[in-house]
């Protein structure tokens, strides 16, 4: 008869589940709605890399938010207090190895092993991984993880293998070959190719966190190898000082002995296996909300209002996430003019579109953010040469230097219409509507306006009033 889960084990199954479920609605959410985060802003291992970045040269990786670095500082403590708690407990792609390990086991009903001593030699694989990754963000300055990362190819799933293979062919390769191999040997991108894995193992060589295994109780069973997702010998240690252990607790929780045999210790002192699950997300929850109230904890990248408000907004900031009327608005250019110089059809790509979907609407094959940056850089006669260009702040759009918005005799502002449907209307950019109706720069420029109301604090008379004046 089959051994009744324990409860731990029960809820470490759900919160992975959660987690993974999450990040995949996030990364369809992504592809379909502006202001979702990237997958690149929720890697911590992003943090790292825009570190690198920042002491070579005082920068930080584009792609990345200040969220990486607090879930990077999360990442270390965890490491330093429970090793790779992160890893057994709280990462998204280790959960989906784990649902095609079950899949494996269901279909071959058996477990396979890698011989020990190719299993040790590709073990090191992963800190060669790190190492290269570091010295090349050190030297590039870029986010060079991205085209091969299985996770970012995941991630992108939702905008079609053709758009995938495009831009993460590598990636996606690695992910189906990750996949398939997880079927048959456990977790193997953990144990073999993941570079922030290879990072908790050496945070792992603290040695607060072990499991002991008491010898006089041990009945030898060998339950605990079994189960063991990193296939650790933990039957004959003393002490399980491995840095492939990744705190998931199964060798704790199938020991049959009813006796403290395997027990997790903190400084040489034994404590519950519930205590590690609460200190462990205590951990990662309080950087959450130190994160949260220093402001740090910001998934998505400031939008381009946001910037020019600063008078931080440069060239590189253009994303292909972007809107055209978002590029027309932080920018102040005019976009017939721009959609002229891209040579696209303002009836095939509505100025709503995103950038990154203009080759699809357009049907131009291989069209690149890149482009459109050259295009701005220079309607406005700035130096561009490409993404390592150095930043030029751009000074901030003056909503005073914008012509006069001139209402025509007749028009009525209804509220089933949008700003954009507005400046339509009016032959104007949204920018000079939302000045002209007093809105907030980050209000959404596509939902209709009596439906954001509550919301921005107006009501439709008011807009009437303002639209007349």
């Amino acid at each position: 008869m089959a051994r009744k889960m324990s409860k731990i084990q029960v809820f470490r199954r759900i919160l992975l589940g959660f987690l993974l479920g999450g990040f995949t609605l996030l990364a369809i959410l992504h592809q379909k709605l502006q202001g979702i985060p990237s997958v690149d802003a929720l890697d911590p291992f992003g943090g790292l890399e825009t570190l690198f970045k920042w002491l070579a040269r005082g920068e930080f990786i584009k792609k990345i938010t200040p969220g990486n670095i607090v879930l990077l500082g999360a990442i270390v403590v965890l490491g330093i207090v429970l090793s790779r708690f992160f890893c057994g407990w709280l990462c998204a792609f280790g959960a989906l190895q784990g649902v095609f390990g079950w899949i494996g086991k269901k279909l071959f009903k058996r477990r396979f092993e890698v011989p020990k001593k190719l299993d040790r030699a590709l073990r090191w694989t992963k800190y060669l991984i790190l190492v290269l990754i570091l010295y090349g963000t050190w030297t590039t300055g870029e986010l060079l993880i991205q085209p091969y990362d299985p996770l970012a190819a995941y991630a992108h799933l939702p905008s079609g293998l053709a758009a995938v293979w495009s831009e993460f062919a590598v990636g996606l390769i690695l992910l189906v070959a990750f996949m398939v191999l997880s079927m048959f040997y456990e977790r193997a991108f953990c144990k073999y190719a993941c570079p922030l894995g290879a990072v908790n193992a050496i945070l792992s060589r603290v040695p607060l966190f072990r499991i002991k295994r008491d010898k006089p109780s041990c009945i030898a069973c060998a339950r605990c190898d079994k189960v063991c997702p990193m296939n650790i010998d933990v039957s004959h240690a003393e002490t399980v000082n491995s840095a492939e252990c990744i705190d998931c607790l199964e060798c704790v929780t199938a020991c049959p002995t009813k006796k403290d045999t395997l027990v997790p210790t903190i400084g040489g002192k034994n404590i519950k296996g519930w205590t590690v699950v609460i200190i462990g997300l205590g951990i990662y929850v309080g950087a959450a909300l130190i994160g949260q109230v220093s402001g740090m904890l910001r998934f998505t990248a400031p939008t381009l209002n946001e910037l020019s408000s600063r008078g931080a907004l440069t060239i590189a900031d253009i994303k292909g996430s972007t809107t055209y009327d978002e590029l027309a608005s932080a920018f102040g250019i005019d976009l017939d003019q721009l959609y002229r110089r891209l040579g696209i059809d303002k009836a095939k790509v509505p100025t709503s579109s995103k950038i990154k979907d203009t080759g699809s609407l357009a049907g131009i094959e291989g069209f690149e953010t890149d482009a459109v940056r050259f295009a701005v850089a220079d309607m406005l006669g700035l130096p561009y040469s490409g993404e390592s260009t150095p930043a030029t702040p751009i000074e901030p759009v003056q909503p005073a230097s914008a012509p006069r918005l001139t209402i025509p005799e007749g028009f009525k502002l209804e509220g089933t219409m949008t700003i954009q449907d507005v400046a339509k209307a009016l032959n104007a950019t949204t920018q000079q509507v939302i000045d002209k109706l007093g809105l907030p720069n980050d209000i959404p420029l596509d939902r209709p306006l009596r439906e954001m109301g509550s919301q921005y604090g107006y009501t439709m008379p008011q807009l009437k009033e303002k639209i007349a004046q």
